[in-house]
This record gives C-alpha cells, sequence and structure tokens, in this order.
C-alpha cells in the first residue's frame, strides 16, 4: 500500500518568493516562517519558487516547481523534481540511469523494506508518481554502512522514467 508524502498539508495556499518571504501579491500567504515550517519538505531547499496548494475538501493538489530544468514523470508528465536538487548522477536503476536527489514533490511512497544494493544493504521504499501512480524510483530510509549514511532521506529516481517538463 502506498502513503502520501508530507500530509497533511495546511487549508492555504503558500507561494513563496526566490528569498523565501511570502508573495505580496498573494492575500493568503502566511509568514514564511509558518508557509516553510507547515510542509518543509514540499518546498524544496532551492532559491526557486514553489507553489503548493491545497483545497479547502481536502484535496491535495499537485506541487508546481518553478525552475529552468524540471524532471516530470514520463506518464503523465506531474512535475517531480528540480534539477538543481540532485547529488549524483552516478546510480543505476532497475532500468538503467538514475539520479540521486535531495528532494521531490508529488510523490508517494510504499512500505519500506529491506534490500541488497551494489553498495550494501539499505532500507528503501518505492516512490511513484502521486498522480499515475507509476513507480519512478526509491527513497533510501536508512543505510547501514557508513560510507553509505550520506543517501538517508534521499531520492532516486530512474532516468528512463522521467521527462524534462522544461
Amino acid at each position: 500500500q502506498l502513503h502520501r508524502h508530507n500530509e497533511p498539508l495546511p487549508k492555504a495556499v503558500f507561494l513563496a518568493t526566490s528569498d523565501g518571504r511570502p508573495s505580496q501579491s498573494d492575500p493568503t500567504s502566511q509568514p514564511s516562517s509558518l508557509s516553510t515550517g507547515s510542509i518543509p519538505s514540499l518546498i524544496p531547499p532551492a532559491n526557486k519558487t514553489t507553489i503548493a496548494l491545497k483545497a479547502s475538501m481536502g484535496l491535495a493538489y499537485n506541487v508546481y516547481l518553478n525552475a529552468k530544468r524540471i524532471y516530470g514523470c514520463k506518464t503523465c508528465k506531474t512535475h517531480l523534481a528540480d534539477h538543481d536538487e540532485i547529488i549524483s548522477r552516478n546510480f543505476r536503476g532497475q532500468h538503467g540511469k538514475a539520479y540521486l536527489f535531495n528532494a521531490v514533490v508529488n510523490t508517494i511512497s510504499g512500505e519500506a523494506g529491506e534490500r541488497n544494493m551494489t553498495t550494501g544493504r539499505h532500507i528503501v521504499r518505492d516512490v511513484a508518481c502521486r498522480q499515475c501512480k507509476e513507480v519512478v524510483g526509491w527513497k533510501y530510509d536508512r543505510a547501514y554502512e557508513p560510507s553509505e549514511k550520506y543517501k538517508e532521506g534521499k531520492f532516486i529516481l530512474e532516468q528512463e522514467l522521467l521527462c524534462q517538463v522544461s
């Protein structure tokens, strides 16, 4: 069974400018400490504008990234990650080349499980596109090897399952 990342979202519209302040043109903006503190992993730490929406009926809408290069789901084009969030391109997945990202958006995750990988034993969970439910990679929950600890909390997205949205 898949679980949503970053639930629940506040019942508000957040629009942060590149310096982290609420947009002056958005009357529903809340102070930046509240907007980024309430949904810390939805807004990537890069200096890019990110919009996160939550409807009053409790429906979660997609996060739209505003960056020069955005990676999306190959199946439905939903925004998944900002190119500037890539930590490493030196990874392999089931479908070939893969990227290690610091943060992703619009994803749901499966149950955590232990997997033996080329770099050792890890506890990981599959990550799927929230829109079409296509598995696009995985998240590292725990690395047993000290040299692999940098992966904890990071995401692998497979190049074959991505498209460049912008």
